[in-house]
């Protein structure tokens, strides 16, 4: 078995860490729709609200307080769960949906401990394990609604130590620096990350937990070094320099079309926006908070490209702007029209076929925006907004 299949192998062996002891699925025997009750809705409620797809954001149907009903809402997270997990999306949970709930939340392989599954089996299952354990760890780490503080710290750390030791590990990949002292630090890495999640999620001793995930960034960070990898706070500095460069031309090109009694108002605002985000970015960097200072900076830069964007007349682009914002309101409004008449019975799958067409339409109106072609983006959205009208006329 090769160097790639056994830390595949470590990552499954995490994964079933956290899966065997928090995860809980539901037995879904029926098709669930709206106006079904039952316990089951509950569980598909829970698990919604769980996975990132929230019924609500308060009162019945949000996190902790569950119903047994399926109604509207429910229908709508269901949707958005199949559009992301390549199906249909009509808001019925039947049983294609469960089929693919049970192939996201099933039994996974054993691990290395208890027995070691076959390569091919083990392959065709980490993207699928490895992606939903990073999605729950990242969602955990988004929200700290129902968790302590103590907890939601040793999440966020989790994710960070997983993502350090992925960079640690393409950098090793590279061949450069001491790698016996980089594998040495790696495998230091993967026994804190194993403590870890044994000491979050079977233990629940979230202190603990910190600490394990605080040794195993800090192992992950040391086998990125040894590897030959610039360390965090040099690519950190670079990040900065780089967005106070970029901050920096576009003042000078804002003073020049000044001088040059061209309108730079907009263009004001948005560099004073890129600067207070450098200062934010520089703040981080002294709080050594140096994962968080390339975010920020590349924010500075981009509001300074947005600066020097601003500059002038900016007809075509508002014009554009409004474009798109009219056809976002009238694809809204006929996707309810639409959803009403299917409630009542009615044949909605011509309107439902134009209304794709009209959203195909404002993706590529949206494209040619971010490209600057505001004249096309207008005429594209502007066909959007037509085809959204034509829907709405095309119910039966």
């Amino acid at each position: 078995m090769n160097k790639n299949i056994l830390k595949g192998l470590f990552v499954l062996a995490i994964i079933c860490l956290a899966w065997n002891a928090s995860a809980s699925t539901c037995n879904f025997t029926r098709d669930l729709k709206e106006d079904v009750e039952g316990e089951d809705v509950r569980c598909l409620q829970q698990y919604l609200n769980g996975a990132g797809y929230n019924i609500s954001s308060s009162g019945p149907g949000s996190k902790g307080k569950e119903t047994n009903t399926f109604k509207e809402l429910t229908s709508q997270a269901v949707m958005k769960w199949q559009a992301a997990s390549g199906l249909t999306a009509d808001g019925h949970f039947g049983a294609k949906s469960r089929a693919k709930y049970l192939s996201l939340t099933g039994t996974t392989p054993a691990t290395p401990e208890t027995g070691t599954p076959s390569t091919g089996s083990t392959v065709a299952q980490l993207n699928t394990q490895i992606a939903q354990l990073k999605a729950d760890l990242a969602l955990a780490r988004s929200s700290s609604s129902g968790k302590s503080a103590a907890e939601t710290a040793a999440i966020k750390r989790l994710v960070e130590a997983l993502d350090m030791m992925d960079k640690a590990d393409e950098q090793m990949d590279d061949n450069e620096g001491d790698q016996a002292a980089a594998d040495d630090s790696y495998a230091d890495a993967e026994e804190n990350i194993i403590d870890a999640v044994r000491s979050l999620f079977r233990k629940k001793d979230f202190v603990k937990a910190l600490d394990y995930a605080d040794d195993a960034f800090d192992d992950a960070e040391d086998a990125f070094d040894d590897a030959g990898g610039e360390g965090l706070e040099a690519e950190a500095d670079d990040f900065i320099d780089e967005a106070q460069r970029d901050i920096d031309a576009a003042e000078k090109k804002i003073e020049d079309a000044d001088d040059n009694d061209e309108d730079v108002k907009e263009a004001e605002a948005l560099l004073k926006k890129a600067e207070n985000k450098l200062e934010e970015a520089e703040q981080a960097f002294d709080d050594e908070n140096y994962e968080d200072v390339e975010d920020l900076a590349d924010e500075a830069s981009d509001l300074a490209d947005d600066a020097v964007d601003a500059i002038g007349d900016n007809t075509e682009k508002d014009d554009a702007e409004e474009a798109i914002d009219d056809a976002r309101d009238a694809i809204d409004d006929a996707q309810n029209e639409i959803s009403d008449a299917d409630d009542d019975g009615k044949d909605v799958s011509d309107a439902e076929d134009l209304l794709d067409e009209a959203n195909d339409k404002l993706d590529d109106a949206e494209n040619e925006f971010d490209d600057e072609n505001y004249d096309e983006a207008a005429d594209l959205a502007k066909d959007a907004e037509d085809l959204a009208d034509d829907a709405v006329g095309a119910i039966d």
